[in-house]
């Protein structure tokens, strides 16, 4: 294979060595020199494909720490109700009816309490009496169902909260049509196999997914996959030469079966990998539902809502220990970040391990300063996703200024010393483009931003070493994988507030050009 020589760049490698060069080399799928135009005159041949940059910004790759790809797909595939109020919402929805078969349910997702305070069953039975309408809220935690959905679940007032689960009721004791964390897993199951087993439905929704990433420089997912089927469909893809990311695939602790039968499937080490086993310690801020130390704004008895015991925290602890698997636990409220290092607190004996183990806690919006250090004596990585600045001011809602104010922690964290990644949660956040989500983390008004370069440094570096990846990819090193993106300008010195309006001119993967820009 010829080499391909990138030239005339502004190329950051956020190596140490190297910090900066105007030169880079692939041969192969490999990185084999970086460094002035001078040192490539050896690999320089009649078959060498040089690329002018123009002065262009090549940096590493972007990897989305932490995503749903095939729920992507979906969700893009279907109306976005985010920031719409109620009547916007039906007159969405009225358009997107036209487009279905009779009888077909409306399914649509971004909805949130600030634009729609008060959703009720009855205003989607007004226009809808006789058709499925399923709308997740934006985090996923939440539904709003109609009347006749709620009748195919045989949810009545007479209808149990499910352990663990909400189903709201109104002043009479009905059904709001609005459930909450377990309470509507059975819909989100239902469409999760629906997406992962019917084969064209998956082919469709993952293409749609990839499409969006190359567009965007996202050249690796740390990806919920949860289904075998699915991870053999991202093996195919591989096998055909038709992926264009690379994929690190994770189990959910409470589809066994399935854990079990993904955790033992034969993985490509660079392309489609086997990543953590994931679980919920507990819910949202917007769903009243993630744990915290002080009860939210307004209600003096609500902490929010573990998703799991602390008895079978303990064991699914003990468990990852035992077969040397690494955790990444969904913990949003301080609560939960507490209730999980207080769980550790219990395996001292096995420090060293759980260190080597690298847990991961996702998302960890709210921490409580104390236990900064206890997170990082342990090595515990952050994987956060800055898409959830996009509304400080729902947060002052639901949690009162002061915790508000010291949310999401970033800067915190990586003063305190703990290894930090950035990603999206894409569709649980409908933000996901990487320079919009770095734009956030650094122009937000408060001490917690942080610099350009540390911003790319955790879409990078950061999500590199949160799968074990930090000897092949994260940097633009010899030696490493060729996952690059080309920017139309340098987000480490160009003014903060023109992060977003950079654009993705290109995407390489594995030394090809993915994705290209027309303009």
């Amino acid at each position: 294979m010829s080499d391909i020589i990138f030239e005339n760049g502004n190329i950051v490698t956020l190596d140490e060595a190297i910090p900066r060069a105007d030169c880079l080399v692939i041969r192969d799928d490999r990185i084999a020199y970086v460094g002035g135009a001078d040192g490539a005159t050896p690999y320089r041949t009649p078959r060498s494909e040089v690329i002018d940059l123009q002065g262009q910004t090549l940096v590493p790759g972007f990897n989305d720490n932490h995503l749903h790809a095939v729920s992507t797909g979906d969700y893009f595939s279907r109306p976005i109700l985010a920031g719409l109020n109620p009547d916007q919402i039906i007159e969405k929805l009225k358009a997107a009816a036209k487009e279905l078969l009779p009888g077909e349910s409306i399914q649509g997702s971004g909805w949130d309490y600030p634009s729609c305070p008060n959703p009720h069953r009855k205003l989607l039975d007004r226009h809808f009496p006789n058709r499925s309408v399923i709308l997740f809220q934006y985090s996923g935690h939440s539904a709003w169902l109609n009347s006749y959905h709620l009748k195919k679940l045989k949810i009545s007032s007479r209808t149990p909260d499910p352990p663990g689960g909400i189903i709201e009721r109104d002043s009479s004791g009905e059904p709001t049509g609005i459930l909450k964390e377990r309470a509507v897993y059975p819909i989100h199951y239902r469409r999760l196999i629906e997406m992962n087993l019917k084969n064209k439905l998956r082919t469709r929704l993952f293409d749609k997914a990839m499409a969006l990433f190359r567009e965007n420089g996202i050249t690796s997912i740390q990806d919920n996959t949860w289904i075998p089927f699915t991870v053999n469909h991202y093996k195919r893809l591989h096998k055909k030469g038709e992926l264009t990311t690379r994929v690190s695939c994770w189990s959910y602790g409470k589809l066994k079966l399935a854990r079990f039968w993904l955790e033992h499937l034969q993985f490509d080490p660079l392309w489609v990998r086997k990543g953590p086993r994931k679980y919920f310690v507990d819910g949202t801020f917007s769903s009243r539902t993630a744990m915290l130390t002080e009860p939210y704004r307004g209600e003096p008895n609500n902490y929010g809502l573990p998703s799991i015991a602390p008895q079978n925290l303990y064991h699914v602890i003990q468990t990852a220990i035992r077969q040397g698997r690494q955790l990444a636990l969904h913990a949003i409220g301080d609560g939960a970040i507490r209730e999980f290092l207080n769980t550790l607190e219990n395996f001292k004996d096995d420090r060293r391990r759980v260190r080597d183990l690298r847990f991961r806690l996702e998302h960890a919006q709210l921490i409580a300063p104390e236990d900064l250090p206890r997170l990082a004596d342990w090595g515990i990585l952050l994987a956060v996703q800055p898409s959830a600045l996009i509304d400080l001011k729902k947060d002052r809602g639901l949690l009162g200024e002061e915790r508000a104010n010291r949310a999401y922690p970033h800067q915190s964290i990586l003063k305190a010393g703990i290894s930090l990644s950035f990603g999206s949660d894409v569709p649980g956040e409908s933000t996901f483009k990487p320079l919009e989500l770095m734009h956030l983390a650094v122009n937000r008004n408060s001490i917690e931003n942080v610099t350009p370069l540390q911003a790319l440094c955790a879409y990078t570096k950061g999500s590199a070493h949160a799968e074990f990846m930090e000897s092949e990819k994260g940097t633009l090193s010899p030696g490493k994988l060729a996952d690059g993106v080309v920017l139309t300008e340098d987000p480490t010195t160009c003014p903060p507030d023109r992060i977003k309006d950079i654009r993705v001119a290109a995407t390489i993967v594995g030394g090809k050009m993915v994705f290209r820009s027309e303009t």
